[in-house]
């Protein structure tokens, strides 16, 4: 059965869509190594199945009897200072079958931000990107247990967080919490060496330098095209002394980075938290122009405006100096009047005055009154 450890489980099988379907170990034991595109699918802890949401039908069909969980990537941003010649952006040595040389993918642009490759790939949960070695920072992320909604999410007996170690582990420890406003732990701390943690499989990486634009490759001896283990862990509330009590003031859940750090993802159960996120719009290196656009300025087209060309990055952009954006306004009654809502979707709701947004069957709409990212 997994294995426990101050609280931690370590889970006995993971399971992926590595070329279709891919478990972690076989019947013999031996590790079956991935070597493209992977994503999470599930894991089991003793005799439990647990989907993450990707494709419970595909995960249901292969393992049987499932708990259909909905894990998603946490959101988050990284900094570059201080990594020196061992930081690295990890990538699968095959990309859709396609091996992944040096002549094939001579480097990677700087145009993608550092934290796309730990919540890339569906639902955030990729296990073929990743960051090494990222230099010691904390990464905090505001969240809203979701006790008020059903408080037994703080007992039961379903993982609440999944974090990941996709490299060779040394000897410092990362620190896992909750905290409140002011940075106090709320609970109690976890503090992780995944050096103890057994591997549950294999992956087979490319490696890039964080340093200089573009990435490049990395040629040394015992990197690209080498294998490293795959590890994970998960977490309940309970397991950081989240009580009915307490849960209210556990506002963030901060990762704190030993400077040894290995991540492919960190994830979080969309049932049991929400999150909000604090990362800022990425403003630079976006090449892409905007090509629709709504404006009263009276300066569409080329030069010398070059709008709405000149906002990169945008599937349409609307300007006005003295008009404003008017979505969908109805009261929080004619909300339920909406037929097969979708994640993502605004309204302005004029009975509690603020915009809304659907978060999910389980949670419904919420007021979106903090920035959030992608």
């Amino acid at each position: 059965m997994g294995i426990s450890v101050q609280g931690q489980v370590r889970p006995d099988a993971i399971y992926g869509d590595y070329k279709g379907y891919w478990i972690s170990k076989d019947n013999s034991t031996s590790y079956v190594t991935a070597d493209d595109n992977n994503n999470l699918l599930g894991f089991t802890i003793g005799t439990v199945n647990y989907s993450t949401g990707i494709d419970p039908v595909l995960f249901g069909s292969k393992v049987g009897t499932y708990v259909n969980e909905n894990y998603r990537g946490f959101p988050t941003s990284l900094t570059t200072s201080s990594g020196g010649t061992s930081y690295f952006i990890g990538t699968a040595r095959y990309q859709n079958g396609v091996e992944q040389t040096q002549a094939v993918r001579p480097s990677i642009s700087c145009e993608i931000p550092l934290s796309y490759y730990l919540r890339d790939g569906k639902n955030g949960l990729d296990l073929s990107t990743a960051m090494f070695n990222i230099p010691t920072q904390e990464l905090s992320f505001l969240v809203n247990v979701l006790a008020d909604i059903n408080p037994t999410y703080i007992s039961d007996n379903i993982p609440d967080i999944i974090v990941t170690q996709v490299g060779q582990p040394g000897t410092k420890a990362d620190v896992f919490k909750f905290t409140d406003v002011n940075g106090n732990t709320v609970g109690n701390p976890i503090t992780v060496n995944f050096d103890g943690v057994t591997s549950l499989g294999k992956a087979l990486w490319n490696f890039y330098n964080v340093s200089g634009c573009p990435h490049t490759y990395n040629t040394g001896a015992g990197l690209s095209n080498t294998t490293r283990d795959v590890r994970m862990l998960t977490f309940k509330l309970s397991d950081f002394g989240i009580t009915a009590t307490n849960y209210s003031s556990a506002v963030r859940f901060v990762q704190v980075l030993s400077g040894e750090s290995d991540v492919a993802f960190s994830a979080y159960s969309a049932n049991s938290m929400s999150i909000y996120c604090l990362e800022s719009a990425n403003s630079v290196g976006l090449s892409v122009p905007t090509k629709l656009g709504v404006t009263t300025l009276g300066r569409a087209g080329a030069a010398p405006n070059e709008w709405p060309q000149a906002r990169n990055g945008g599937f349409i952009a609307l300007e006005s100096s003295k008009k404003g954006f008017v979505p969908t306004r109805m009261s929080t009654a004619e909300l339920a009047n909406i037929q097969k809502p979708v994640e993502g979707m605004m309204v302005y709701d004029t009975t509690d005055n603020c915009l809304k947004i659907y978060v999910g069957a389980l949670v419904g709409w919420k007021c979106f009154n903090r920035k959030t990212c992608p």
